[in-house]
């Protein structure tokens, strides 16, 4: 060991450590009993805490006395999971926010309760389907995980995370140690609930949770089995940080993010808005048997503009066989651009691309046009950790 090193005062030997990777810790800690006292400052770990984080306070935690106790315990564990992720379950995925909270960490899905208007994003309805919780006792040493139901029953389960080359968590699965409890077509003692359940889950994903139209109760009615087939084991795939503020060449804003959009009998889908060399690309967080979750919508074309008379005099007139499709539409545009979107058959066969027009009404909502085919109005989500 250095003596020189030894001999300097105890902030400056923190300041060392904390420019090294945490993984350097127990090494250090062993050298000797001064650098392992200043190995442990709490200071040291609160930093740590933020830095990484973003989280400056341990109370709440049960059994939790420290943040080297707050760090090693959870955040070095499961801190790595926090963020916004999207979920595979078949062709309807999922988007799902894990936070730090209240002394846990949660997992929720957010569901767009379907409806064919959109009029503001305050009339959005957002909910939040448990997922699973993190959770610290004061006896162990270790955490808890426990997925939960629909029958907001909460069950022993595992987290496998699958770590990328740089380090971080790019994809991680959720996997219950009591399958059977998720769905009752496999388990006699819930067989009985399966209406109770389906209803349940109508009433997250339907406004009002009218299932009296046939139609919309096959559509809802397919999901749902859908989830019960995969809801005792998840995977989950991490979403890229959202960018900045979308500048066109006319000088007209749009934000990038997660939108919520029309898509006629399937309801509401999350979309999510990104711009990349020209062109503004919008990609399904949530999907339908059509056009998949992970599938591109729609892409826009900003070398490719449509000269506009739209003004607050002349409003912009849409053919009269999109108008019944989509309610709220805003009367003005502020810019339109030459687009494709993808449509295809049930089950994603036969997809193609076919030309549209990408509709820029304020820095919160746009729409596409599907030349011949119909017109999808999206609406910028501002649910905070969404558009972080």
């Amino acid at each position: 060991m250095n003596p020189n090193l030894i001999s300097l005062p105890a902030e400056v030997v923190c300041h060392i450590i904390s420019h090294l990777p945490v993984e350097y810790h127990p090494s250090i800690s062993l050298t000797c009993r001064y650098m392992r006292d200043c190995s442990f400052v709490d200071r040291l770990w609160l930093q740590r805490c933020r830095d990484q984080y973003n989280i400056d306070d341990y109370s709440g935690w049960k059994g939790v006395s420290s943040y080297y106790q707050l760090y090693s315990r959870i955040l070095y564990r499961y801190g790595s999971l926090l963020g916004v992720w999207q979920r595979r379950m078949g062709c309807y995925g999922g988007l799902i926010s894990i936070q730090a909270r209240d002394g846990k960490i949660f997992g929720e899905e957010y569901v767009l309760k379907s409806t064919d208007i959109i009029r503001s994003i305050d009339e959005i309805e957002v909910v939040r389907r448990p997922v699973f919780v993190v959770t610290t006792t004061v006896d162990e040493e270790d955490c808890t995980v426990q997925c939960q139901t629909l029958l907001h029953e909460s069950h022993p389960a595992c987290i496998d995370m699958k770590l990328f080359k740089n380090g971080l968590v790019d994809k991680f699965k959720l996997i219950c140690n009591t399958k059977c409890r998720h769905n009752p077509l496999e388990n006699n003692d819930l067989i009985f609930y399966f209406d109770s359940l389906y209803r349940m889950w109508a009433k997250d994903e339907l406004e009002g949770g009218n299932i009296g139209d046939t139609f919309v109760n096959d559509v809802i009615g397919k999901k749902f089995l859908t989830y019960l087939s995969w809801s005792h084991g998840f995977t989950f795939t991490r979403l890229p940080p959202i960018q900045g503020t979308i500048k066109t060449q006319s000088n007209t804003f749009l934000r990038s993010g997660y939108y919520a959009g029309t898509y006629g009998v399937h309801g509401l889908e999350i979309v999510r808005i990104m711009y990349h060399d020209q062109t503004i690309t919008g990609t399904k967080i949530t999907g339908d048997s059509n056009i998949p979750a992970g599938k591109v919508t729609f892409k826009a074309f900003l070398s490719n503009p449509i000269a506009i008379r739209s003004s607050e005099d002349t409003p912009l007139l849409l053919p009269d066989d999109l108008i019944p499709f989509v309610n709220g539409i805003p009367p003005y545009a502020s810019a339109i651009y030459h687009g494709s979107g993808q449509i295809a058959f049930n089950g994603h066969r036969f997809p193609r691309f076919i030309n549209g027009k990408f509709i820029i009404f304020d820095r919160n909502t746009c729409g596409f046009v599907w030349l011949g085919n119909s017109f999808t109005l999206f609406k910028r989500l501002d649910e905070g950790f969404l558009n972080i």
